[in-house]
């Protein structure tokens, strides 16, 4: 495996964030720079960001920053230097870093960046030994650290296993005996090696809850693969569904697994942010696998906050929304100022919340929305998403 060949960096302490690190003294040229996951390097030295997350998006589309939600957008041989913030997915990062080594002209550097914590010492030999290169160490301070590869005509990264991934769920119908359908999942979606134990509580208690009258508007919040609003429509052939999540790799993967399942007509997918004003509303039904993420030792309640404020306005006065959770997690406080909550089951780990919105008062409607993604932690043990 190739070693690391170490140039000492011109340290600097005005910002110990680890995406700080590309704009340390000599790490990057003059010029314009794509950078993935983050928007520092780009708003010092212009070029385009690449960033799936719509909150981060928007940030940067309107910090007047050239933005697109993939690299496929982009392309070939585009840059002369490109930087890939590592995620915690490991199959995602090095996806972005296959698209980074595209874009980037021959000679063009390629910087490699992330905190200790996410791993970024074995990603970098593992990039390494696939460049068949010894990587540069550009900048290594703030528990974190940069490394710098060149381009050359040797060997592009590679994913961790080539071509999109699949797996299939069972579903009991309302008549009938169970069926199976198949979903592809993608690097970096949520659940990308298979079907989360949230979800598949859910799904097991789905057709015995809604019965035989489904309503004729569904929504899947957080939808990921598209595993809820898919199996919703499945199970009810006349209703429509509406799916939307804050990834645009899960809005990818979400609309490829409809149009395979032959549900386009019934079926489409938004990408949407908690904070955004939903582009549709009055659902008579609500699926919700609500996200969160942490922070430290501490779980962000922040996202999944938000999303229950915008419940009000996805739901009419009456409908229902069905929510699946860690059973250690406190959402019941905010959801019962929504509408009345129940319990309906409790096992392995994991409860399933019935929530009935009620019409809006005048004081709801003055009530704030809770929709910062660094409010509401908890120190709960995280076993859903």
């Amino acid at each position: 495996m190739p070693g690391l060949d170490y140039v000492a960096p011109v340290a600097t302490r005005r910002d110990r964030r680890p995406e700080a690190l590309p704009l340390d003294p000599g790490v990057l040229r003059e010029g314009a720079v794509c950078e993935f996951q983050s928007d520092l390097a780009v708003a010092a030295h212009g070029g385009t960001v690449v960033q799936p997350w719509r909150d981060r998006f928007l940030a940067a589309e309107a910090a007047g920053l050239e933005v697109v939600p993939s690299a496929h957008e982009i392309p070939d041989t585009e840059f002369d230097q490109v930087v890939v913030h590592l995620q915690k997915s490991r199959a995602a990062s090095f996806e972005d870093l296959r698209e980074a080594w595209r874009i980037l002209r021959p000679g063009g550097q390629l910087l490699f960046a992330g905190p200790n914590t996410l791993g970024i010492v074995s990603a970098v030999k593992r990039l390494a030994a696939q460049l068949g290169q010894s990587p540069v160490i550009v900048s290594n301070r703030a528990r974190a650290r940069v490394v710098r590869f060149v381009k050359d005509a040797g060997p592009a990264p590679t994913l961790e296993e080539e071509g999109n991934r699949t797996f299939a769920t069972a579903l009991d119908p309302i008549h009938g005996d169970p069926f199976e359908f198949e979903l592809e999942t993608r690097p970096g979606v949520f659940s990308a090696r298979k079907l989360d134990a949230g979800s598949q509580f859910l799904l097991e208690a789905l057709p015995g809850h809604v019965g035989h009258k489904p309503p004729a508007r569904i929504v899947d919040l957080g939808c990921g693969t598209g595993v809820l609003g898919i199996a919703a429509a499945l199970l009810w052939p006349e209703s429509q569904v509406l799916l939307a999540d804050a990834d645009a790799r899960a809005v990818e993967c979400a609309r490829a697994n409809i149009e395979r399942l032959g549900l386009g007509e019934r079926c489409r997918v938004v990408w949407w942010d908690a904070r955004e004003p939903p582009p549709d509303s009055r659902f008579g039904l609500a699926l919700v696998n609500p996200p969160f993420h942490r922070r430290g030792m501490d779980v962000d309640l922040g996202p999944a906050l938000a999303l229950f404020a915008s419940l009000e306005s996805w739901i009419k006065p009456g409908a229902r929304a069905l929510l699946v959770a860690n059973r250690t997690l406190p959402y019941e406080r905010p959801l019962s100022e929504i509408g009345e909550l129940e319990t309906l089951r409790a096992a392995r780990g994991y409860k399933l919340l019935s929530l009935k919105r009620r019409a809006r008062s005048a004081r709801s409607r003055g009530r704030r929305s809770p929709g910062a993604r660094s409010g509401g932690r908890t120190n709960a043990p995280i076993r859903s998403r």
